[in-house]
């Protein structure tokens, strides 16, 4: 019977291992520490991402013990740990530079160095796209904010932003390179605007006749060039002379950095070129520190002619300065609902909507704040009740007025009309069609009436929904609603 030998290593040999296991784990411990020994000399106090970082939280308030200290706490080290921006940044450079994909979540890695903001993914390939009531919506929506402005004596012109990837998708990585319907939303609304006879200035035609890239490679917004494009175009559908600065001497300094570039690098993000005129700007701010990303803006520029009040979002950045520069009076609002008393406040002569490409739903989901527009409807009334919904509240200084119209029961671009008699004589006016949710469920054949709370005369209302239907009315709901003063 042999035996069996157990063969040992030198003591010597087995020492050593354990040291650099010992040293191994010593450094691992370390580097995890440095994040929160650094605090006290490199806290991370301030972030480009688009987000708030978290406060510090309280162990005690005026309630007792906080019960939610540990994950607050948690919260707030993950935002404000030392070197955080460093550590982001080094992470989103190796996850791009070895593998093409984005170390943020809502940030696109391109090929040639583009980025492209991950909420458009939809919009390029044509997926999710909204139904053909809700085009509907959106358009006639537009229309009846143009029907209000123009009958105050006002012009109305209404644009989309387009996408950086709708106009310059070729950097988009291959594994998005795809298209499920045949057409995005935006290219589908087209038609339902020209059928409703919105004033609409085609962006996506004008810059895709252009010979260079009017778009920023890292950011998501057209650059300075796209936006005199845009801004030269508006004003000529308004039918207004003005500065095209085409003439004007500029430099070009790489010195622009991007918002997505920002978001993915936020130490050591690589500018990109900007152009700068030298003709210096004239128009002012309303109040001191204003700046292009406030919510409402006013300008005010001596040697400008006509007031203005432009509805936008962050693609009307770049283009305020060049607007404010020619209106005697600017009102930049980024705010929504859209509040047409603006209309009333800033006497504009121009009004201006320009919405993004991939916030288009929202003009089917949050129509302007305006009263409603009356209307005179003639044919037979034919009861189809029971098909409607109906609520009514007070909202700021409106009586809000809504409620859903069962599917079946209209067209995808049927209007709704609800009546409404207070006592004093009834009288019809057209909603704006909306997307609601009741009880949980979501529909697209919802409605909207503004009207002024001064209709309100402490009488019970009596309200019909209708809607029209061959040569006839049909009547959808129909009840009485107690006066919101009560």
């Amino acid at each position: 019977m042999e035996d069996t030998l157990e063969k040992k290593r030198p003591s010597g040999t087995q020492e050593s291992g354990s040291w650099w296991r010992i040293l191994y784990i010593v450094a691992v411990i370390g580097i995890c520490l440095v994040p929160l020994a650094g605090m006290g000399v490199h806290a991370t106090t301030q972030t480009t991402e688009n987000k708030a970082l978290a406060e510090l939280p309280v162990l005690f308030d005026g309630a007792g013990p906080n019960p939610d200290f540990l994950s607050e706490a948690g919260l707030w080290f993950t935002d404000h740990f030392a070197f955080r921006q460093e550590l982001v940044a080094a992470d989103a450079a190796l996850r791009s530079a070895l593998f093409g994909v984005s170390a943020a979540d809502n940030v696109i890695c391109g090929t040639n160095g583009w980025l492209y903001y991950e909420a458009t993914l939809d919009d390029f390939q044509h997926r999710n796209g909204v139904s053909e009531r809700m085009l509907f919506n959106m358009a006639h929506n537009m229309a009846l904010m143009q029907e209000y402005t123009e009958l105050l004596g006002k012009t109305f012109v209404f644009t989309i932003a387009p996408n950086k990837n709708s106009l310059y998708g070729e950097n988009m990585p291959e594994r998005y390179q795809y298209t499920v319907a045949q057409e995005s939303d935006a290219e589908r609304l087209i038609p339902w605007l020209e059928k409703e006879g919105v004033h609409y200035v085609d962006l996506f035609s004008l810059f895709e006749a252009q010979g260079e890239v009017l778009y920023y490679a890292r950011d998501s917004h057209w650059n300075q060039k796209g936006a005199l494009l845009a801004y030269n175009a508006l004003l000529d559908a308004c039918g207004i002379e003005h500065e095209t600065w085409e003439a004007e001497a500029y430099d070009s300094v790489c010195d622009y950095y991007g918002d997505l570039n920002l978001m993915l690098y936020p130490v050591g993000a690589v500018p990109e070129e900007e152009i700068h005129f030298q003709k210096e700007f004239t128009y002012r701010y309303g109040r001191d520190g204003a700046t292009v990303e406030d919510t409402l803006i006013q300008t005010f520029c001596d040697g400008g002619t006509q007031n203005l009040l432009m509805y936008r979002d962050s693609f009307g950045n770049s283009l305020l300065p060049y607007m404010a520069e020619h209106f005697a009076n600017g009102t930049f609002s980024k705010v929504v609902p859209y509040p047409m008393t603006d209309l009333i406040t800033a006497e504009p002569d121009v009004v201006i909507v320009e919405k993004v490409e991939r916030h288009l739903p929202t003009l089917g989901e949050v129509p302007p704040q305006m009263s409603g527009m009356a209307r005179q409807l003639e044919g037979e009334r034919e009861s189809a009740l029971g098909n409607a919904s109906f609520s009514m509240k007070k909202e700021g200084s409106y009586l809000k007025m809504s409620g859903i119209v069962q599917e079946g029961c209209m067209e995808p671009e049927g209007r709704i009309y609800v009546e409404v008699d207070n006592g004093e004589g009834a009288q019809i006016y057209e909603a704006f069609c909306v997307r609601l949710t009741e009880n949980g469920a979501s529909s697209d054949y919802g409605f909207l009436l503004y009207l002024s709370q001064l209709y309100d005369n402490g009488n019970d209302m009596q309200v019909r929904v209708l809607t029209e239907a061959a040569d006839r009315l049909q009547v959808l709901y129909e009840g009485q609603m107690k006066s919101a003063q009560n």
